[in-house]
């Protein structure tokens, strides 16, 4: 990468309200994307999502951490997929079962196609079996379905629906790891059984953290013949640069290679990251009128920007986490977050601990009150913000936490350590030694 990535770009937008709606077309930080067009790093992932679907009977698991990119993945699938109709995207939370999951497939599907309706009227209120209580009123408002009062009622169901449309129906089921109760996994993994073995020409891709694959497998013995898996990772380095230098090109923005890669090393791989820190970044620059051009001071502007903004989610757990009588958790949780490994030894820690001090006018903790500080970040009047073992390995709770956590340094002026063998390849060292 030059200096600066140069060459033929787009104009920027000259008014505040052209610039928002582009930039709304290539970041897409708060929804699912679900456009091949700007989906990066799962090009292989996708290939196998439909070669595997041209087999009849055959559905789709996508687990992985949360907030890597599952449901962009799905809907990205499930729309390439869906030929003259757009798929049915139904999501679970923790009060969620098979029956109403069932019950809201079939009302999505009646407000996306009214031949539902035409085939309802004609049938009367005989659709009882299928778990469809009209009471013989027959506009799309009223025709809600009751849930299914068996798994076979569902398949019937689904059936129907299939016969209803002009092309095979793709569903997407988001946050299936909200359904908890083994009885409900159980309902779905027969359901999906009995799915395939009837030649019901349904497509069927959940979407749930690696816990949801092992449960549902569980529920049945034979689960694994009738699912195609894919295991979602962290994105890797070429597909966090592609997004900001793709983004910024269709903009209009000239952006340079420390800050596409500082931007990169934030995130942690979660693409959420990549596309939030990048839109704050743009509203920068626009506002900079400096002719699209991304400088270090609105990169710092936008660091500050995007910390401000960050889903309290994230930002109330390291509130409470650090905000205690000493100052000195900030930088101990910092020192967790270096380098790549999600799990790491806390003599390591300890080391890039010692490192990060080296830069800061705080004193450094001896290694007696450090393991007291990280260990204390395993309670939970530290938000449990850290897990722990007696070998002394610690990880985030929740992954997600730990990009916001290299957020959080980053603005601080503490940078930590990539170490990535892909990053290596692309970037210079000196990128990585300092800022």
């Amino acid at each position: 990468m030059a200096n600066h990535i140069r060459g033929l770009r787009a104009v920027l937008a000259p008014s505040e309200h052209d610039f928002g709606v582009a930039l709304g077309k290539v970041l897409s930080p708060s929804q699912p994307l679900h456009s091949e067009e700007f989906l990066r790093g799962r090009e292989e992932q996708l290939a196998g999502i439909k070669r595997a679907l041209y087999q009849s009977g055959r559905h789709v698991l996508i687990h992985g951490l949360r907030g890597v990119g599952k449901s962009s993945l799905a809907q990205t699938a499930a729309y390439g997929l869906s030929l003259g109709m757009d798929p049915i995207i139904i999501g679970c939370d923790n009060k969620s079962s098979f029956g109403n999951v069932i019950r809201e497939i079939f009302d999505e599907a009646v407000n996306k196609n009214p031949t539902i309706e035409k085939k309802v009227k004609e049938v009367g209120g005989g659709f009882t079996r299928l778990g469809i209580n009209i009471g013989g009123k027959v506009t799309t408002h009223e025709a809600q379905a009751s849930e299914p009062g068996s798994v076979n009622e569902a398949v019937r169901l689904v059936q129907f629906l299939c016969e209803s449309f002009s092309a095979n129906p793709v569903f997407v089921i988001d946050e299936f790891d909200q359904i908890g109760s083994k009885d409900e996994q159980e309902f779905f993994a027969n359901f999906i059984k009995q799915i395939s073995d009837r030649h019901v020409p349904a497509r069927f891709i959940f979407c749930g953290i690696g816990e949801s694959v092992d449960a549902l497998m569980a529920a049945h013995g034979s689960a694994d013949r009738y699912f195609h898996t894919v295991g979602l990772g962290q994105l890797p380095w070429e597909a966090r640069f592609e997004i900001v230098t793709g983004a910024a090109e269709r903009l209009g923005i000239e952006t340079e290679e420390n800050t596409v890669v500082r931007i990169a090393r934030i995130s942690d791989g979660f693409p959420y990251y990549v596309h939030f820190i990048s839109e704050k970044l743009f509203w920068r620059v626009f506002e900079a009128e400096n002719d699209g051009i991304v400088t270090p001071e609105l990169f710092e502007l936008a660091m500050s920007d995007a910390a401000e903004a960050m889903d309290m989610k994230l930002k109330g757990p390291y509130e409470t986490a650090t905000q205690k009588y000493n100052n000195d958790y900030e930088a101990v949780l910092w020192a967790a977050a270096d380098g790549h490994e999600l799990r790491r030894r806390s003599t390591d820690i300890y080391e890039s601990y010692q490192r990060i001090m080296r830069e800061r006018p705080q004193e450094t903790l001896d290694r007696d009150k450090f393991n007291q500080r990280i260990n204390s970040l395993k309670q939970p009047s530290h938000s449990t913000i850290l897990t722990g073992t007696r070998q002394g390995w610690y990880e985030f709770t929740e992954k997600m936490i730990r990009g916001y956590v290299r957020l959080r340094a980053e603005q601080a002026g503490a940078l930590l350590e990539v170490d990535h063998p892909a990053l290596k390849s692309r970037v210079k060292p000196n990128l990585l030694a300092g800022r």
